[in-house]
């Protein structure tokens, strides 16, 4: 049932006052009874003739209505409106037949509507150029994840918006410049299928890689001579199983599988034990030392031919490409054509790092610079910039200490990973925590955006430090 209170416009002397309450009327209830309550609200006699007339022309325009129609039925029990219903309607609404176009497209709803049967989702510009190109956009994750559309490059979060207003779906809706603006005047029927107030929206969020990480992590290779032992037991994936459960596109998969530094060992994607790793680049540093491959580049078919009785082939190709110099990956006009490659230092002296850290504790930071410049092929230099998001360093701490502390670790949700960091460390340097946040700014969120919308900003002893929001 719904309250109407009328609104009519008339003299404030023309009603009757004080006014009679609401009047309620149900949704059944016929224009000419209305008009009737209408009416009974006015004492003027001159609006009560023009209401009485109005709802003759109404009575006349219903008696037309219910008489029997040519064309076809709706539905098989509602008929089509005629060209003499639709001249009623344009004069209520004060229109001249000349100001429509040839075709008038009559609504009607179905008796069998399918709300659920379509769901809208709105596209943005991106996503439009993929469909027009021909490029796959799918839904992917896991069925306890929150959806995500993908394109071959892009990853967008699904969120389920509500709108006030009924989008009505109608089949094969003509539009203006569809219609002629000329010609006799037809009449064709246009039926409502569903109702819909609800829509996805689509937001472009980073790629989620974790779960990449945790599947590997699963069984990660540790030399052909531990395939099929005791602790040969993990699920082993292919690229098509991890694009149906990881939440990124391919490009973005192909890039977390580059910067985890897995490999492809037939036909399943491994991350590489540790130590294992350690084992092949080790032997590939020695063989460079032999041929004098550190400063002309490794010859990789040689080094294949060499290392393969030791090593599977795809792993020692993987662990040279892997701590190659990314010019050289990238440019056409370099020696890989020729199956050369040159050896990154800055990676060279990472790895080292990393295996003077990994299983050390906190390790006194000059006897650890000693020694990792020592462990580094000869000619090779390190700096503290090469460990920038692997390890912390304290250096109010007496003596001086430094740890292993991997950003790849940490959460990707921007709310656990800064919590994390505080429990860590309660304060930080811009300089120390930029490393350990940078992979979660995007083109408009910054650092600084994050660094103020997550942490306080204090001064200690002329210092900017970050703490967290929360009361610790």
């Amino acid at each position: 049932m719904l309250k109407l209170n009328f609104l009519l416009k008339a003299k404030y002397s023309t009603i009757q006052w004080p006014p009679p309450p609401p009047v309620t009327i149900s949704r059944t209830t016929q224009l000419p009874t209305i008009i009737n309550i209408v009416a009974a609200r006015f004492s003027n006699s001159k609006e009560m003739e023009e209401i009485v007339s109005e709802k003759e022309r109404v009575n006349a325009s219903n008696s037309e209505l219910n008489q029997p129609l040519s064309g076809s039925a709706v539905n098989g029990t509602a008929r089509s409106r005629s060209i003499s219903d639709i001249n009623h309607i344009l004069e209520f609404a004060k229109l001249e037949p000349a100001d429509l176009r040839s075709q008038v497209q009559c609504l009607y709803f179905s008796e069998h509507l399918e709300n659920d049967a379509i769901k809208l989702m709105e596209l943005g510009g991106p996503l439009q150029n993929a469909l027009k190109a021909g490029e796959r956009v799918e839904i992917r994750g896991d069925a306890g994840d929150g959806a995500v559309v993908v394109t071959e490059t892009q990853t967008f979060d699904v969120k389920e918006a509500e709108t006030s207003n009924s989008m009505l779906m109608i089949a094969s809706l003509s539009y203006g410049p569809d219609i002629p603006s000329e010609g006799d005047q037809t009449i064709i029927n246009r039926q409502v299928s569903s109702i819909v107030h609800n829509y996805y929206e689509l937001r472009l969020i980073k790629p989620r890689l974790a779960k990449l990480r945790a599947l590997l992590s699963e069984n990660p290779f540790r030399g052909s001579e531990c395939e099929g032992d005791e602790l040969d037991i993990g699920k082993k994936y292919t690229f098509s199983e991890l694009q149906q459960r990881i939440q990124a596109s391919d490009a973005e998969i192909r890039q977390g599988l580059a910067k985890m530094n897995a490999c492809e060992l037939k036909g399943f994607w491994r991350l590489l034990d540790f130590e294992h790793a350690a084992t092949v680049l080790y032997h590939i540093l020695q063989l460079c030392e032999e041929r004098d491959w550190l400063q002309n580049g490794i010859n990789m078919s040689e080094c294949v031919q060499v290392l393969e009785e030791l090593f599977p082939k795809e792993v020692i190709k993987h662990m040279v490409t892997s701590h190659s110099r990314e010019a050289d990956l990238h440019s056409m006009e370099t020696d890989v054509e020729k199956n050369i490659y040159n050896l990154c230092e800055d990676k060279i002296c990472k790895h080292f790092a990393e295996l003077c850290l990994k299983n050390s504790g906190k390790f006194n930071l000059n006897d650890f610079l000693r020694a990792w410049q020592e462990s580094v092929p000869e000619g090779m230099k390190t700096n503290l910039s090469q460990i920038e998001g692997m390890a912390l360093i304290d250096s109010d701490a007496r003596p001086p200490v430094v740890w292993y502390y991997s950003v790849d670790l940490l959460p990707e949700d921007v709310s656990e990973r800064f919590e994390v960091l505080f429990e860590e460390r309660k304060k930080w340097s811009l300089e120390d925590i930029t490393p350990y946040i940078r992979d979660l700014t995007s083109e408009k969120i910054t650092v600084n955006a994050l660094l103020t919308k997550y942490a306080r900003a204090s001064l200690t002893n002329g210092i900017k430090m970050f703490s967290s929001r929360k009361t610790m």
